[in-house]
């Protein structure tokens, strides 16, 4: 087991939770503070009004480091100004879980006037603490949470201790350590357009998001935009961890779905930010999956001419795709994402245990736009699909590591393509492959009958036909498209009331059509595609014999 490091105020019940916690996880325990009086021969008040606050610092960093470097995982009391210095805060990251015990200053300064009051009664000590010793320990205690918060913030977990007994947070603490020690350290990607952004890929990241916002240095108002299906499930728990990091979320649900990617909700969204009178500097938050990134970041391009954007999503499709790269937009009665602009967020966090809460059909359909990136560009990524599809597919017990490994290597391989052609004018536009016959499908049935996922899964296979019958693809690589798609729960043939010709019509105003011709994203094998235009009577025969359902 790795360290446990815990971190917060003065007052928060560390030296107490600590030795119980290290008891419970059958670790040893080591008290940063006791370390220093025992090997220095002098009590930390004296310390303090003898050396200077410069000079403990310095021998604080020096014990961490000793006992950080022990193989053998421990418990680790810390000190509560031991993450000002930033060498320490960077070795607790490298070497261990750091724990955030969350106290209210209030509750704080009781705790340590208790205590100072028990150690005087017992003989224990004469010194008085520095900060019990000023004109106002309460407003030393308020700045200090004030001044290190941010850093606090940094931690792995957090825990609040404020109302708690000892033994409900010591329970609350190892519940969490033996859940994260199982979990993947975090995945990050930097996008490198424009000023740049991270893109995280953390299991369990929504318990950090206060902190990675911390570091943006936005203003306190954030407005958080979620749907019906996701709001339930965790606008308050983002709502709580953004307050708890000095942030003032204001909330706005939607009605989810496809139908709700329209100019009358858009306007609703604008209504909204308005009366709440939100600035050009405070960040839109969208918390959920496709339909509400591509809204939420059209309205955040759109208003006031820009205001910053954070990208949470939720959906497995959202978190490969639809989150990475800066297309935003919404749909118009004559096609999808007729309406937008490019417009990249700050950040982007895809916490992929949200995935755990959707409907299996809504997490399903999110695997053909991975299943679409080997194909178009990684084998390794294919046959890694192809290894695991059983195991991908139940939920039961989800393969967390490999599914962020998946999910990471997704949008290494988007923001490769977007790094190389930010605006869709040329290769990037492999991105598509599926698409064109899969948004004509979802135009033309209106927004509702087929998730986007599942009109992708049924636009590649159409468009894998037409390389078939082209001689572009071996039929061998057919077969292995489709089994897979198969495999991973999706649709690979058409069963529906859309008739071929309004499929054609629709694949018209494509946006990938220049001078009326259509340039389509053909592959030639597993993990290469071409951008070509194909014979019209070649285009029509295979769409009607998918849409007659003769295609398997």
């Amino acid at each position: 087991m790795r360290h446990v490091f815990l971190i917060g105020l003065s007052g928060s019940g560390k030296s107490t939770v600590g030795r119980l916690l290290a008891q419970r996880l059958g670790l040893p325990v080591y008290d940063i503070d006791a370390l220093i009086e025992e090997k220095y021969g002098e009590r930390i008040p004296l310390i303090f009004s003898r050396h200077g606050e410069d000079y403990f610092r310095a021998l604080e960093s020096s014990i961490l480091l000793e006992v950080a470097q022990e193989s053998t995982g421990a418990v680790i009391i810390t000190g509560g100004g031991i993450v000002t210095r930033a060498e320490n805060r960077a070795l607790m990251a490298e070497r261990g879980i750091r724990i955030f015990t969350h106290v209210d200053p209030v509750v704080a300064l009781q705790r340590l006037q208790a205590q100072h009051a028990r150690e005087q009664a017992s003989g224990q000590t004469l010194e008085i603490r520095p900060l019990l010793a000023g004109p106002n320990p309460l407003a030393a205690l308020q700045q200090q949470l004030a001044m290190r918060l941010s850093w606090y913030q940094e931690a792995e977990l957090t825990c609040s201790t404020s109302d708690k007994s000892v033994e409900e947070v010591v329970q609350e603490i190892t519940t969490m350590v033996t859940g994260a020690q199982d979990r993947p350290a975090p995945i990050v990607r930097r996008v490198q357009i424009g000023d740049g952004y991270d893109v995280i890929v953390e299991w369990g990241g929504l318990e950090r998001l206060g902190s990675y916002l911390s570091h943006l240095q936005l203003p306190p108002r954030v407005f958080v935009i979620t749907d019906s299906n996701i709001g339930p499930f965790y606008a308050e728990k983002v709502t709580q961890n953004l307050l708890a990091a000095g942030f003032e979320p204001q909330v706005l649900t939607i009605p989810a779905g496809e139908a709700s990617k329209s100019q009358t909700q858009l306007n609703k969204i604008y209504d909204w930010l308005l009366e709440q009178r939100a600035e050009r500097r405070e960040a839109l938050i969208a918390l959920g999956g496709g339909v509400i990134g591509d809204m939420v970041g059209f309205a955040a391009a759109s208003y006031l001419r820009g205001v910053p954007l954070i990208q949470i999503p939720t959906s497995l499709l959202a978190q490969v795709d639809s989150a990475i790269g800066g297309k935003t937009g919404i749909n118009h009665p004559k096609g999808k994402n007729l309406i937008g602009a490019f417009y990249h967020p700050r950040l982007v966090l895809a916490d992929p245990s949200t995935l755990l809460t959707l409907p299996e059909r809504s997490r399903t359909e999110g695997w053909a736009e991975i299943v679409k990136y080997g194909i178009i560009l990684d084998t390794e990524l294919f046959a890694l699909l192809e290894a695991h599809a059983e195991t991908l597919r139940d939920f039961s017990h989800p393969p967390v590591a490999l599914l962020c490994q998946i999910i990471a290597r997704s949008i290494d391989l988007k923001v490769a393509m977007i790094e190389e052609d930010e605006r869709e004018q040329g290769r990037r536009a492999i991105l598509n492959y599926g698409h064109t016959v899969g948004h004509a499908l979802e135009n033309a049935s209106g927004y509702g009958e087929w998730l986007h996922g599942e009109a992708v899964s049924l636009g590649m296979v159409a468009a894998a036909t037409m390389a078939q019958e082209a001689g572009m693809l071996a039929a061998s690589d057919v077969q292995r498209q489709n089994h897979l798609l198969a495999a991973l729960g999706l649709p690979i043939s058409y069963t529906g009331s859309v008739q071929a010709q309004e499929i054609l019509s629709t694949m018209l105003l494509d946006k990938k059509v220049v001078g009326k011709r259509i340039r389509w994203i053909m592959p030639t094998r597993i993990g290469e595609v071409v951008i070509t235009p194909m014979p019209d009577d070649l285009v029509t025969r295979v769409i009607k014999a998918f849409f007659a359902g003769e295609v398997q």
